[in-house]
């Protein structure tokens, strides 16, 4: 058995990689972490079950550096990523994404979706993704010079963007955003030199509120056209739920808890205007500011913990009680029971005792290891496996059925 691990650095990502040759076969395990997706919430520090996550602390994490991962000490499980709200950690195996277990969370699109363009521009991390069925062009031979009149009411339009994914020559001017005022559009306009003033688009709003006046409009309605929305690596931040103006999403969540803050000593002691860390490691965006005021939206709240560990008045108490998975694993809830209590796993595996150094010249082995589990004849078939091991690899990195399952091979 020949098993390499190295770490390295690729398109601004940490990369590590263990590669294992066993009996003609080759796996290898990568773990991607992408610094400026985490936001420090230390989640797969608690997860990680051979603790070898460390986090250096909110300065480096702003500096490019949240966390490390000490290869030689990592188990190459991916437990990590299957915590990670902030889709932060990536595993795979030969390069196929993969994940230990699944988290319950995450958006999902009702029947009363139109498909616009609101989810797709609040989303933090990109996850939603549109794609009209067709456009205006692809109907309609457009005529250039024609006159005409288009209106809009401002009372009927939602500032939805639907109507801008069929035509080019409506536009959804942007603006800033937050939890009070959600939608990230301004208002549609109309640019007159792009429009031919076919009156397409009048059946393309859901709301009717276009309205247009020409000789030569189109008789014709559009009935067919559909905007694809699909939702990907979803964080759970339930921002656009909250911008939906059609009530076309709803957001599951995997972390349940509860936020207080002591808004007393916030507004006596928090220097919001030069520290700005709560806001900055929020990825859903809870934190805010309005009217030169600090504020927080609690329905965003992922209760991540990482605005708790980042205010450095502890102005702000964040208590995780349930994690949702779709696993009853022993290990996997292991790992979900030190999350919820901050609590490191121990390097030292209950079975198996600590493995000791022993130096022959230049040449390192294994000269003892007893798992506890095992009788004396399987416990020599173990120590047959010295030759193939080094410490602190294959062994840190065997859950015990997978441990077992070698001793049969090797037996056989």
């Amino acid at each position: 058995m020949i098993v390499e691990k190295t770490a390295d650095v690729e398109d601004d990502k940490f990369v590590l990689r263990q590669r294992i040759e066993w009996k003609g076969k080759t796996e290898v395990r990568t773990i991607y972490y992408s610094p400026e997706l985490c936001s420090g919430c230390t989640l797969c520090v608690y997860a990680c079950p051979t603790n070898a996550i460390q986090f250096y602390g909110y300065e480096m994490l702003l500096a490019g550096a949240g966390i490390s991962i000490d290869h030689n000490s990592c188990c190459f499980c991916g437990i990590c990523s299957s915590v990670c709200l902030d889709r932060a950690i990536e595993f795979r195996i030969n390069e196929n994404k993969k994940k230990p277990f699944e988290t319950v969370g995450g958006a999902k699109k009702l029947e009363s979706c139109v498909g616009c363009r609101v989810c797709y521009e609040v989303c933090p991390v990109k996850a939603v993704k549109i794609e009209p069925s067709f456009r205006v062009d692809d109907v309609h031979r457009r005529e250039w010079g024609r006159e005409g009149e288009l209106k809009i009411d401002v009372e009927k339009c939602k500032k939805c963007g639907r109507c801008t994914l069929f035509c080019d020559a409506l536009i959804a001017v942007k603006k800033d955003f937050d939890p009070e005022s959600p939608n990230p559009f301004l208002e549609i306009l109309l640019v007159e030199e792009k429009c031919d003033y076919c009156g397409l688009c009048e059946s393309i709003c859901p709301n009717g509120a276009i309205e247009v006046k020409s000789e030569s409009k189109v008789n014709e309605k559009i009935e067919d056209f559909e905007v694809a929305v699909s939702i990907g690596n979803c964080i759970e931040c339930g921002f656009c739920k909250i911008s939906c103006p059609y009530d076309g999403i709803i957001v599951d969540r995997s972390f349940d808890g509860s936020i207080t803050v002591n808004w007393k000593r916030l507004e006596r002691f928090c220097d919001w205007e030069s520290c700005k860390l709560c806001i900055n490691v929020c990825k859903s965006r809870a934190w805010y500011v309005k009217d030169g005021k600090l504020k927080l939206e609690p329905e965003l709240c992922r209760f991540c913990r990482a605005c708790m560990y980042a205010c450095p008045e502890n102005l702000i108490e964040v208590e995780l009680n349930e994690v949702k998975i779709d696993s009853d694993w022993s290990g996997f809830n292991s790992a979900i029971k030190r999350v919820i209590r901050e609590e490191v796993a121990e390097v030292k595996r209950s079975w198996l005792e600590e493995l000791e150094d022993a130096k022959s010249g230049e040449e390192r082995e294994v000269v003892k290891v007893v798992e506890t589990t095992l009788d004396e004849e399987l416990t020599k078939k173990v120590l047959k496996l010295q030759k193939f091991l080094e410490k602190h690899s294959i062994l840190l990195e065997l859950n015990p059925e997978k441990f077992l399952k070698v001793l049969r091979e090797v037996k056989s």
